[in-house]
């Protein structure tokens, strides 16, 4: 038995006991939310992959299996344990079952079923992360402990990039991440959040402090990253929350923040201005050439297999085929092809039209959710989170069509996070309606009643009255007084 299998079945056993340290008290829940994010910082050295083959280039390289998946499950546990409602369709997880099912479909055509298991695995586990955290949410409203986690996240790798690019020399900085893109795209989704968290809540000065700092170390590390992807991407994910914040949200408190954000982020751009143009202006030809041969690859692959692609998580294997590209004079070992760089077309690649449509409705949906509730909820507390999610996920989203980093684990299950904070507020908003229709149709027929009962009263009180004014005028009439001087 290796190490990483005895560490793994450690792992697996302590689910017990954390379980039940969970349902001593809800602070340990706290905690355990709390943690899923720090997580990140440690992701490489707390997952084990088995049957792995790292030097495969794929989007899953193992069965993979990390410290968060196994809070996530002893989480969820413990809500069922407690007695806590705990639901399994929120909203738009049903999209995503769809593109699970048409993924797992796609093993069909897979000629390594191992390697398509393995992404699978990775989705299924996603899935459960989600789960888990949109049931505490929609529980508890505690979003706070997961906003404290991504922030001391975000500050760990803040740091650890001024460390890599004044004292290690690094061009571009990929923080705790293992590429330079994944930090961009991290930043880029929740920069925007941490924006408006602090345009939008009425915080004490250390929490507005702590969401200015946050907003900022995100946008310094996109900075160090030189991501020509994130350094476009993130401006306008935080141009969709400002507007939402000014246009639903609007106060004096916000204007003069907005105003204070902006000289800030303003001072830094033009401090990295001119290496910010140098990157566009310089970007090498060979990284041009090798992007567009690789989409004419995935785009050859879906004229191939237009219904179900090559199979999940195959991309390196298929494309290596001179088949699918005539510029290669012979085939290249298997595995070994970069991987195209657009989410979208990796999915349509490996997925086919089907598995392509599937994961434009599922992001869609949460990103016209996101705006919609955000008129909803305007004046509530949980505002900042769909007017900074709209801006994250539009940033994400445009991002991905340059970059397939996306579909790394961090960033991946990052974005199931951040779909499950959606989908508790999506569901209490639902229930809200609907129980206050309830409420209406109670009332209503409580007030038929009341009404009914007191016209009935009201008629028992006249025939009553009638009844007590006949007896007085009979009893007065067979009175013997009243005989005689009737006489």
């Amino acid at each position: 038995m290796e190490l990483k299998h005895l560490i793994f079945i450690l792992s697996v056993m302590g689910i017990i006991p954390l379980t039940l340290l969970l349902m001593l008290s809800q602070r340990s829940m706290k905690v355990c939310v709390f943690l899923i994010p720090v997580c990140f910082w440690k992701y490489q050295s707390t997952a084990i992959n088995f049957l792995s083959n790292p030097d495969y280039k794929g989007t899953a390289l193992g069965f993979e299996i990390s410290i968060i998946h196994l809070i996530a499950i002893a989480l969820l546990a413990a809500m069922l344990l407690r007695g806590w409602p705990v639901k399994i369709f929120f909203p738009g997880f049903g999209l995503y079952v769809l593109f699970f099912f048409i993924c797992a479909l796609s093993i069909h055509a897979s000629e390594e079923v191992l390697y398509s298991s393995f992404e699978l695995l990775k989705l299924f586990l996603l899935l459960l992360v989600s789960l888990s955290l949109a049931n505490y949410f929609y529980n508890t409203h505690d979003f706070d402990s997961f906003m404290n986690g991504l922030s001391v996240v975000i500050f760990i790798s803040f740091v650890i990039s001024l460390r890599m690019k004044y004292f290690d020399g690094y061009v571009q900085v990929p923080g705790i991440f293992p590429h330079q893109n994944s930090q961009g795209m991290f930043m880029c989704l929740l920069g925007p959040v941490f924006l408006a968290r602090m345009l939008n809540n009425k915080e004490n000065l250390i929490k507005f402090a702590i969401s200015l700092g946050t907003f900022l170390m995100t946008f310094l590390c996109v900075l160090f990253t030189f991501s020509r992807g994130s350094m476009a991407c993130f401006p306008l994910g935080c141009v969709v929350t400002v507007f939402l914040s000014v246009s639903l949200h609007n106060s004096l408190k916000t204007m003069m923040v907005l105003l204070i954000t902006g000289i800030l982020s303003t001072a830094a751009g033009l401090y990295a201005g001119p290496r910010i143009i140098n990157r566009f202006d310089h970007a090498p030809q060979a990284s041009a050439d090798m992007r567009k041969m690789l989409a004419d690859i995935a785009v050859n692959i879906m004229k191939d297999k237009p219904f179900l692609g090559c199979g999940l998580n195959t991309w390196s294997i298929i494309g290596s085929y001179p088949k699918y590209n005539p510029h290669m004079k012979r085939t290249i070992v298997r595995g070994s092809i970069g991987i195209v760089e657009t989410t979208y077309l990796l999915v349509g690649a490996e997925c086919g039209l089907m598995g392509l449509s599937a994961l434009i409705c599922w992001f869609l949906y949460y990103l016209f959710q996101a705006m919609f509730q955000a008129f909803r909820w305007r004046k509530t507390d949980f505002f900042y989170l769909f007017a900074g999610l709209a801006g994250g996920l539009t940033s994400n989203y445009l991002q991905s069509t340059l970059e397939w980093v996306l579909k790394q684990p961090i960033n991946f299950c990052t974005l199931m996070c951040c779909f499950g904070i959606l989908a508790s507020l999506i569901q209490n908003a639902k229930e809200k309606t609907f129980l206050s229709k309830l409420e209406f149709i109670a009332l209503r027929k409580e007030l038929r009643r009341r009404k009914y009962e007191e016209a009935i009263q009201h008629e028992q009180n006249i025939l009553e009255a009638d009844a007590q004014s006949q007896m007085v005028e009979s009893t007065f009439i067979q009175h013997p007084d009243y005989t005689d001087s009737g006489n």
